[in-house]
């Protein structure tokens, strides 16, 4: 086994993990604001509701005052009903009264219908009150999880990149060098496994020989067509498990 190969094919799967990594702690922002964005959707529903409701309140008591302002109108007229001299001008009270009441009656009616509606929105906003609430305490929630998820991440961040500072110290400068190159220029992936002749990332064939050579394992290889680092997995000792890297 190489050790060279051993330790650039760490580097990459500690590459991997930190790159993973930093795309969920990058998210977290995009994710609180999400919760954030449904949550205010749902609570400018329930303002809405509530604005309606407020209205319907606003013309109820309107209706009632102009009620009572018809009820004294008729008041009146009854009180100019003693002072009349004339059957005409009793005639002409009397109907006044009569339509003061039909536009009462009206208003009443308007009462009635408003007076429903706000039962019924009463009865809504309990229930949308109860569910801001409800939904308010588990964005708070969600809100601190996702906090507290980023935290250990970027905890997971330092330990990862204190286990790539062991592994280039290993590393020869030249392989070093050659390696964060090709990260940079690759996507991030710098070293490929290849299979059945086939390099894993670029998904092309090497040359039958260049894959004997591979397999013996002698010396370290790239890919021809993507110039990556390329090893043979079916070597025991280039496959890693997670606890392996924590021993670096």
């Amino acid at each position: 086994m190489l050790e060279q190969l051993k330790c650039l094919i760490q580097f990459q799967i500690l590459e991997d993990k930190k790159s993973r990594l930093i795309r969920s702690y990058e998210e977290t922002p995009k994710r609180l604001a999400e919760l954030l964005k449904e949550f205010e959707q749902f609570e400018a529903e329930y303002l809405a509701k509530k604005a309606e409701y407020e209205h319907a309140k606003k013309m109820h008591r309107s209706l009632e005052q102009e009620i009572s302002d018809l009820e004294s109108k008729i008041l009146r007229s009854k009180q100019r009903m003693n002072e009349v001299k004339t059957n005409k001008e009793y005639t002409a009270i009397l109907k006044e009264i009569e339509d003061l009441k039909k536009e009462i009656g009206v208003k009443e009616d308007g009462t009635l219908e408003f007076m429903d509606r706000i039962e019924v929105l009463s009865r809504e906003l309990r229930t949308l009150e109860a569910e801001v609430d409800k939904r308010k305490k588990r964005l708070d929630e969600d809100k601190r999880a996702l906090e507290l998820e980023n935290a250990q991440m970027s905890g997971r961040l330092e330990q990862i990149e204190a286990l790539q500072q062991k592994v280039r110290e290993k590393l020869d400068p030249d392989l070093l060098k050659r390696s964060e190159s090709l990260l940079e220029k690759r996507s991030g992936v710098a070293v490929a496994p290849v299979e059945s002749g086939v390099c894993k990332v670029c998904n092309l064939n090497i040359p039958p020989q260049k894959f004997i050579e591979l397999q013996r394992d002698e010396t370290i290889h790239q890919c021809p067509h993507c110039h990556r680092f390329i090893y043979w997995p079916g070597h025991e000792g280039y496959c890693f498990q997670g606890d392996d890297l924590e021993n670096i």
